[in-house]
Formats: structure tokens, sequence, C-alpha cells
């Protein structure tokens, strides 16, 4: 059995950790604007004592220079702002 966490990103330009099962498909980003967040979506497996690891995750900006280890998760846009977020796993 599977289920849905949210995660909280905060709108930062330093790498982020989160602890994820490793198990895990990425399913929506979405930023919030009352709480000046981005929010993941991730699915994951439903049993509590799966084994969670650590992944790290960057917001880059539109014209931000990415590095060649990230992985595309997801973007989202400041709905009263001409800004977009764009978040990438930093892997090793």
């Amino acid at each position: 059995m599977r289920t849905i966490h949210k995660f909280e990103i905060q709108l930062s330009k330093e790498i982020q950790t989160l602890e994820i099962p490793a198990d895990q498909q990425y399913l929506h980003v979405e930023y919030l604007m009352h709480k000046r967040s981005i929010f993941l979506w991730v699915e994951v497996p439903a049993d509590i004592t799966a084994k969670r690891l650590p992944r790290r995750f960057r917001v880059f900006s539109t014209g931000d220079g990415i590095p060649d280890n990230g992985i595309y998760v997801g973007t989202c846009v400041d709905q009263y702002l001409p800004e977009s977020y764009h978040v990438y796993e930093l892997r090793d």
C-alpha cells in the first residue's frame, strides 16, 4: 500500500535536506502564497518503518545555472509576482 505525504521547502537558494522514504515518486510542486513556501507532494510506501534517506533539494529561479547533478522535480509559479521557482533534487 502507498500514501501521499506533503513536505515543505523554504523559498531559499540554500540546499535543504528532507528525510524521504527510499521508494518514492514526486507528484506535485506548488507555491503557497499565504505561507511563502513551496510544498512537495510525494507518493511513498504506507509502511511507517520504511527506510528514509536524506535527500537534498534546491530551489532555482528562471535563468539560474543548474548543476549537472540536479534532477528536475517540478516548477511552481507565484500567482502575484512574475516569478517561477524550479525545484531540483541534488544527487551525488
